[in-house]
């Protein structure tokens, strides 16, 4: 931990996760949760509902469940005379698409502006349904990049980098087409957003075989057609024992279905398996989002 300032959500998260434990229990308690990066970020945010799945994802024993952290933080809260903090964000399940995110070329309209330049700059010559399958893929992913990073696409820019997602300076017709055609659809397994990982992969052969791979990104990608439930497979680019890991799409893959007639859904469902679900969010117009200021502040005092 260091000398590093914690941040009153940071604090009483801690509380509630060693919140029983023994004196002596407690340094290597926390010696774990830090070396861990998703329960250390988890801890920095706060929220105490990702620190549960957080722990459940490592396969951590007698995880706590979310409202038994809740409830030790509104003890601790109470004891101490103090608002409950808690992260600005919900880190459920977003049921809105933002109106607008905040990138390092600054404020963007997501629906509009963003994603459409995000098609473009990682595929911008594909065939229509390519792209629309591109456009759900991209949506899904930087939303479940936002659910699980509160900051981001708020008061942390999104970055333009083949790391993230690559979008370009400018956007074609075709491509902001696929945006509102696919406008709010995203990748849903069980009710949480997937995620949706895509690669470049590797080319195709006329008789629809993954051939050459001057990127080497064919590694990644998943083969589910005809998967579903535990069958699925995972892609070795996220965490694979992660819940919501579905696979990982192929871009020249999704080109080849899409030119010998397959649709949007059938190609997404090829890569991620056949039980994904499309629900279409609501796009909340005009509003913005809460910022740093907020998560700071955001609390409720207790009685």
């Amino acid at each position: 931990m260091g000398a590093q300032r914690i941040s009153p959500p940071e604090l009483q998260a801690v509380g509630a996760v060693v919140r029983g434990a023994s004196a002596r229990a407690i340094p290597a308690l926390l010696r774990a949760l830090y070396r861990e990066p998703v329960t250390a970020k988890a801890l920095k945010w706060g929220d105490v509902t990702a620190i549960s799945e957080a722990l459940r994802w490592r396969g951590w024993r007698d995880a706590p469940l979310p409202d038994s952290l809740w409830n030790g933080k509104l003890e601790d809260a109470r004891y101490m005379r103090e608002p409950v903090w808690a992260p600005a964000v919900h880190s459920g399940e977003p049921d809105q698409v933002p109106p607008t995110v905040l990138t390092v070329e600054g404020e963007l309209s997501f629906e509009d502006e963003y994603l459409p330049r995000v098609i473009t700059g990682e595929h911008s010559h594909a065939a229509p349904e390519a792209k629309c399958a591109l456009a759900i893929a991209a949506r899904t992913f930087v939303l479940r990049a936002m659910r699980d990073h509160p900051t981001l696409g708020r008061s942390t820019p999104i970055v333009n980098s083949q790391r993230f997602q690559v979008f370009a300076r400018v956007t074609t017709s075709e491509c902001a087409a696929a945006a509102t055609q696919t406008r709010g659809i995203v990748m849903c397994h069980g009710g949480r957003l997937i995620l949706a990982n895509y690669v470049t992969g590797a080319l195709w052969t006329k008789d629809g075989v993954p051939d050459k791979d001057p990127t080497n990104t064919e590694r990644w990608v998943t083969y589910n057609s005809g998967r579903a439930g535990t069958d699925v497979r995972p892609t070795a680019l996220s965490l694979k024992f992660h819940p919501c890991n579905r696979g990982c799409m192929s871009q020249n893959g999704a080109e080849w279905l899409a030119v010998h007639g397959w649709n949007r859904w059938s190609i997404l469902q090829f890569f991620y398996g056949d039980d994904i679900d499309f629900p279409r969010l609501s796009d909340a117009r005009g509003g913005g989002l809460l910022g740093l200021a907020a998560l700071a502040l955001l609390g409720l005092m207790t009685e």
